[in-house]
């Protein structure tokens, strides 16, 4: 066949929120190549989402739709559930599958392993589907074991945020000959040179010689922001100059773990120094602001943008082994990786940070000069560019996967 630019690219997500993901797909999308490719961009909109992402899109110029595409939510784990999941996908696809011919879509891109729609559509359409994995995906069993069966077999490639992500589907050499490893990327300058920590201190009430740890994050049951507040409510006592704060809101219609997380608050011994900011949009001020930063996920991270900023903004980072994350941290060095579910290691680790502010401050700049290396956003843009050119490419010769 003969090749056109620009190439049109189809983008699937689950959701319309900004979160890591989200924001994730919104870089990319930003920085594809417009000489190349065309983008057109489908949001799920089976909850009630913010429309943050959408807004995002729209105002770059980018076509996006909102459709109830088939999402693999945890509520269709049972046999009732999976039934009714199969009937959304089966709608889903001829949705998404009419959209791709009407559009002249060169190839289909999913963004995380929730939406299977696009790589059926795809394979109905004789379309390469890109499949974009961006968490850890090692339960439940049958899942996985579905899913290493599907992934590859309804790809051409197969991107993964990290290795680890890629190891948990792709376990053929067959399969692992599609994967491609495209780590997150973040844009270094606004968390290099944050002004807001002293806004952000005075706005809580913290002290200049106060410490500061703190979590950037969803509040879920995977971004574990309980196991922050119980290990540092162990340190509360000893530390009068402690101060702790969780920014980030639950998924819509999962507001169990902020109830349990306002519980946990109450019951230390120094409520007043745990600060819930809720959902924030001034991430880099919120960085400048801590002296530590926690990642203490229990499952599923595929590499956390919010580590990134992290070492972008110079802080020492306490993160589990977890997916991809000790693919980001090096043990030591710029931080502490711990095993997932331990309080006891979290709260060792953080006492050892507050203890030695020097150490800190080694730490945040070996992480900084580390992430300006491998994890900035000009970098991930560029190799996602290649790929998708390579895919295209491919099928211009005549490899439809």
């Amino acid at each position: 066949m003969t090749m056109h630019q620009p190439a049109h690219v189809l983008f699937l997500h689950p959701s319309d929120e900004l979160y890591g993901a989200d924001t994730s797909l919104l870089y990319l999308l930003r920085g594809l190549d417009r000489a190349r490719f065309q983008p057109f961009v489908i949001l799920a909109n089976d909850l009630a989402y913010s429309g943050l992402l959408s807004k995002e899109l729209a105002a770059a110029g980018i076509p996006v739709m909102s459709l109830p595409i088939a999402v693999a939510r945890r509520t269709y784990l049972s046999p009732t559930g999976l039934a009714a999941f199969l009937r959304r996908v089966r709608g889903s696809v001829r949705i998404v599958s009419e959209i791709i011919e009407r559009e002249s879509i060169d190839i289909v891109h999913t963004n995380t392993l929730a939406v299977w729609t696009g790589a059926l559509a795809a394979k109905r359409a004789g379309r390469p589907h890109v499949w974009h994995i961006r968490e850890s995906l090692q339960r439940p069993k049958q899942l996985v074991m579905l899913m290493r069966r599907f992934v590859p077999s309804h790809s051409a490639r197969v991107v993964g945020v990290s290795q680890a992500v890629l190891d948990d589907i792709l376990v053929t050499p067959e399969a692992r000959a599609k994967g491609t490893v495209i780590y997150n990327g973040e844009e270094p300058q606004p968390f290099m040179h944050a002004a807001g920590r002293e806004a952000i201190r005075q706005e809580l009430g913290i002290g200049p010689d106060d410490v500061v740890a703190g979590m950037i994050a969803r509040v879920s049951k995977m971004k574990a922001p309980d196991l922050s507040v119980r290990a540092a409510s162990r340190l509360m006592n000893v530390y009068p100059k402690l101060h702790v704060f969780i920014a980030g809101g639950p998924v819509p219609g999962q507001t169990q773990p902020l109830h349990e997380l306002r519980q946990l608050v109450a019951e230390s011994p120094a409520p007043q120094r745990f600060h819930l900011l809720g959902e924030r949009r001034d991430a880099p001020d919120l960085m400048a602001a801590l002296d530590i930063l926690a990642a203490p996920s229990r499952y599923g991270e595929g590499a956390s943008r919010t580590i990134l900023q992290g070492m972008f903004a110079a802080k020492p980072v306490i993160a589990t082994d977890v997916g991809g994350n000790k693919e980001l941290v090096q043990q030591n060095q710029t931080g502490f990786i711990i095993p997932s579910e331990n309080v006891d290691a979290l709260a060792q680790r953080i006492d050892i940070l507050l203890r030695n502010e020097e150490l800190r401050a080694t730490m945040g700049r070996a992480g900084q000069e580390y992430a300006l290396a491998h994890f900035t956003i000009d970098r991930t843009i560029s190799a996602f560019n290649d790929l998708l050119w390579s895919v295209y490419a491919d099928r211009g010769a005549g490899s439809h996967s």
